[in-house]
């Protein structure tokens, strides 16, 4: 069951984070003045490991164990659709949002790679969000299943 809550609390918590990147931190990259740009989202990618890129890893690697080790009443089907969701936000970190923040820290402030950002980022937070969903019927299903 540890591993199981592991992974509810990773998703979960990444999830916040998600959201809170998503209505808060990255529209107000356009807020940001040109000049001061730079160091403002050179701050921001130094927070990423810890804060970010840390719990994600966690979230994905804690769920790959549930296909080993997981609660009663968990079918293997819910492991393998938490999975693929967290495979999809690292596909989608990897391929879209990574190489625009890449952009923007060679390029400096560009409201149009902000922008892009912004609207590519949904992907991410629908998908975190689904996972949560999912994790959180998963989690009725093994209370249930508790004789």
């Amino acid at each position: 069951m540890w591993v199981f809550l592991v992974t509810l609390a990773f998703t979960l918590y990444m999830t916040g984070m998600i959201w809170s990147m998503q209505i808060f931190e990255y529209p107000l990259f356009a807020l940001v003045g040109r000049n001061e740009f730079p160091s403002y989202h050179a701050a921001h990618n130094r927070s990423l490991p810890f804060f970010v890129i840390l719990p994600s890893v966690l979230a994905f690697g804690s769920a790959v164990v549930l296909f080993w080790i997981r609660p009663a009443g968990i079918p293997l089907w819910s492991v393998v659709l938490v999975v693929a969701l967290d495979l999809a936000i690292l596909v989608s970190t990897a391929v879209w949002q990574a190489p625009l923040h890449a952009r923007l820290d060679r390029e400096g402030f560009s409201a149009r790679v902000i922008s892009i950002l912004v609207q590519s980022n949904w992907i991410r937070t629908i998908l975190w969000t689904i996972n949560t969903l999912l994790l959180l019927r998963m989690t009725a299903m093994a209370l249930f299943a508790v004789k």
